[in-house]
């Protein structure tokens, strides 16, 4: 039988950790789903299999926490970007007035026919960054490539947008 922390050690650390893991959560996927993620956080704590001791209980916590949000927004991202022909037209009718929510519009087109045309990796690394606001370490996690490959997907997303608008 594998060995677990026992209740009474991981209460104590909850107690003592929890407010920075919740503010951690905030920060990261906002609030509606902070409290939902730290009680995970608990649960998988407290179902980790304990092959030696842990000395760094706040390191600890913080990397499932870390993992929780790669799961996050992993999940989130195949729900809103599965279908990214979805950005909505209601920026450009919001910001714009009558005439020129035309032209937004068409170049709104423009815009989704170009992330389609995009390889899958670039088309995700891009939304995740300029969408969702995830760093080029957190995407580079998240896709299990290096920074460098990440700022590469993206700058390749961009200028190819780029030059599909300006066309």
């Amino acid at each position: 039988m594998t060995k677990k922390i026992s209740r009474g050690i991981l209460q104590d650390w909850f107690q003592h950790y929890s407010s920075d893991l919740l503010m951690f959560f905030c920060r990261k996927v906002g609030e509606p789903d902070a409290d939902d993620l730290v009680q995970e956080v608990y649960l998988r704590a407290l179902t980790y299999p304990l092959s030696s001791a842990i000395i760094k209980p706040r390191a600890f916590l913080f990397r499932i926490a870390t993992n929780l949000v790669v799961d996050h927004v992993r999940k989130q991202s195949h729900r809103q970007h599965d279908n990214y022909e979805d950005i909505e037209d209601r920026t450009i009718t919001s910001i714009l007035g009558p005439e020129d929510s035309l032209h937004g519009t068409e170049r709104l087109k423009k815009f989704r026919d170009a992330l389609a045309q995009l390889p899958t990796d670039h088309r995700q690394a891009f939304l995740l960054n300029r969408f969702d606001g995830l760093s080029h370490t957190e995407i580079a996690q998240f896709m299990g490539v290096s920074d460098k490959t990440v700022q590469r997907y993206i700058a390749k997303a961009f200028e190819h947008c780029l030059s599909c608008l300006e066309s």
